[in-house]
């Protein structure tokens, strides 16, 4: 069921189709220097470790609409219309431009069938959570959203989209990452098969990957799944989505967690002798305490449904790497 890495991000379980994932990524981010003082603010974990795993789109909606770089700054300012962007000194209103600019690039980026996208925290075009916008009175507040980013989740509303600065968080990192390979293994799906039999199979594969997030909507998906036959494969496909979208941006608890390690242990628990009964039950209770992360246990059960289940349907859930192991982002021990 693992996957292996090839180049450029991409992907391929054994069986199925290759899966590149494309994340959008504000420049700056990725060492362009197209930064306000004409620098940049690499990331190391985007250009060091994600980078062999996903292919990066990187966009500067400022330098892109014709800023050069350095170049004045820009800011959010309060009005009867809604936030505007403004020149910081002079006041000069370039809020249709940036949307004019935006609209367009946006539909570029359809065409590029993106699977998630990383924002530049605190800019006036790109922050997502807390930009500063500034009223009459010339104090800024903390509840702007930049204009690019505003449109991006608007026009692209079930795309995974996180700031820089939150993927510091492990558990927002790891949702991240693992909202991205699910999208971008649907969307390959989606292309390449769609068949209301290739969707009952996608769907099997998730089940305890979406139950350890929410188990309602997984059981509202399978409702969706049996109509597949029957309704417009477009729709239902679209829907689908949007479904598992928003299931997996929940955030899965460890009590889930363990309910589907000790799910999956019932496909070995047969085959295993006392011993390793034993230990995979004592690391999923070290886990469900907190004290390991979550890659422990499941370490110990891949290495058994391989050994003594290696034909079951278990071996073939998603949940057991939804994403390449070596990002390390089951390690966390954070509930």
């Amino acid at each position: 069921m693992s996957a292996t890495k090839t180049t450029n991000g991409t992907s391929q379980e054994a069986g199925s189709a290759p899966v590149t994932v494309r994340v959008g990524v504000s420049s700056c981010l990725m060492g362009q220097n197209v930064r306000v003082n004409g620098g940049h603010c690499r990331d190391r974990w985007l250009t060091g470790t994600l980078r062999f795993y996903i292919r990066f789109v990187p966009v500067c909606p400022e330098v892109e609409m014709g800023m050069p770089s350095p170049r004045p700054p820009m800011r959010l300012v309060t009005s009867e219309e809604g936030p505007r962007l403004v020149m910081s000194e002079g006041g000069e209103d370039r809020t249709d431009e940036m949307e004019d600019f935006t609209r367009a690039r946006l539909e570029q980026l359809a065409s590029d069938d993106l699977h998630g996208y990383i924002l530049k925290k605190d800019s006036p075009t790109c922050g997502i959570f807390r930009v500063k916008l500034y009223g009459k009175g010339g104090v800024p507040s903390r509840d702007g959203t930049g204009v690019f980013a505003r449109m991006l989740m608007e026009r692209f509303p079930n795309l995974p989209v996180e700031e820089e600065g939150r993927l510091n968080d492990p558990i927002l990192r790891e949702n991240f990452i693992l909202r991205a390979f699910t999208r971008a293994r649907f969307r390959t799906f989606a292309r390449t098969d769609g068949s209301p039999g290739g969707l009952v199979d996608f769907h099997a594969r998730h089940k305890y990957l979406l139950m350890a997030h929410d188990q309602q909507t997984y059981r509202d998906m399978g409702r969706l799944v049996a109509k597949a036959g029957v309704d417009n494969p477009a729709t239902v496909l679209a829907e689908y989505e949007r479904l598992l979208m928003a299931a997996l941006a929940k955030r899965a608890s460890r009590g889930r967690h363990v309910n589907a390690l000790m799910h999956l242990s019932g496909f070995v628990k047969k085959h295993i002798d006392a011993d390793d009964k034993q230990e995979l039950g004592r690391l999923i209770e070290e886990y469900r305490r907190g004290f390991v992360g979550l890659v422990v246990p499941l370490t110990l059960l891949r290495h058994l449904l391989r050994r003594h289940a290696p034909d079951s349907w278990a071996t073939r859930q998603i949940y057991l790497e939804p994403y390449p192991g070596r990002l390390m982002l089951r390690n966390h021990t954070e509930g």
